[in-house]
């Protein structure tokens, strides 16, 4: 129930703000997780899941901030796994843009919540099953990062990381992202920018002309 409200909220969010951030039409990504005792997030158990494309899974990938310079210096993702009944809605970001510099292979000590990570700190944030952390204490290594050549879209992501919620004496949920746009051929140009209204709303619209030709053809 909790998951069927929240993407409703996105939604709307949409409506307000306007989606700026390029998106890639990703295939491929896993997530895997290690939640030890009482940690929230986690709640103490493992996972190790990959989201697919090719199934129906959702993997929408986000160069959510930037640079002065345009650099990417925050990506973020939003999965979720339609192909199975369990609740696997996951959002990952790891961010660089407090530290000022370009996002890149590397070690990051004193991660804080990517969103709202103060200057000098790298940005980390994993939340699942709808459950989040206010605050996030922990680290990350990034083992590789790819872009298409206009630095739009991200193709191939690879980082480890260690994240508490809410204490940096909190249980630890450890983990591996990967990522893989499998995307074949880099975008010339840069797109228009796009509300997530306008997404729906043209989605909406394909629906109605095919059933619209559908009842032509019956007719």
């Amino acid at each position: 129930m909790f998951r069927s409200q929240f993407v409703p909220l996105v939604l709307l969010t949409g409506l307000i703000v306007p989606f700026t951030a390029t998106a890639a039409r990703a295939g491929f990504a896993r997530l895997t997780l290690e939640s030890e005792p009482r940690d929230y997030i986690g709640q103490g158990k493992r996972f190790d899941i990959t989201y697919d494309t090719n199934r129906g899974d959702t993997i929408s990938a986000q160069i959510s901030r930037r640079l002065s310079d345009t650099s990417p210096a925050e990506l973020s993702w939003v999965l979720d796994r339609f192909s199975t009944p369990e609740n696997e809605l996951a959002f990952v970001y790891f961010g660089t843009d407090a530290l000022g510099i370009p996002i890149r292979p590397g070690v990051y000590f004193q991660a804080r919540r990517s969103s709202f990570a103060p200057l000098g700190f790298a940005g980390l944030d994993v939340s699942f099953q709808n459950r989040g952390s206010n605050e996030v204490f922990g680290s990350f290594t990034i083992n590789e990062v790819t872009f298409t050549p206009n630095l739009l879209q991200i193709l191939t992501f690879d980082a480890e990381f260690l994240q508490r919620s809410e204490s940096p004496s909190a249980p630890a949920l450890r983990g591996r992202f990967q990522f893989n746009a499998q995307t074949t051929d880099p975008p010339t140009g840069v797109p228009e920018p796009l509300t997530m209204l306008g997404a729906a709303a043209a989605l909406g619209y394909g629906a109605l002309l095919k059933r619209e030709s559908s009842k032509k053809k019956k007719s």
